[in-house]
């Protein structure tokens, strides 16, 4: 079994959105693990969060 691993976004949407691209175009990646530090320090938190909900 194939796993991304995410961490470190900070708020980042356009960074997260770029890195989700990347792990789709791999293909056979099966789960994604995400350790945290999404949000709560970069301008656009609102949306990392409208994207992880998606």
């Amino acid at each position: 079994m194939k796993l991304a691993i995410i961490t470190d976004i900070h708020g980042n949407e356009m960074a997260l959105e770029a890195v989700l691209q990347e792990i789709d175009q791999h293909g056979d990646i099966e789960e994604i693990w995400c350790l945290g530090d999404m949000i709560a320090m970069g301008p656009e938190t609102n949306e990392v969060l409208f994207t992880l909900c998606s």
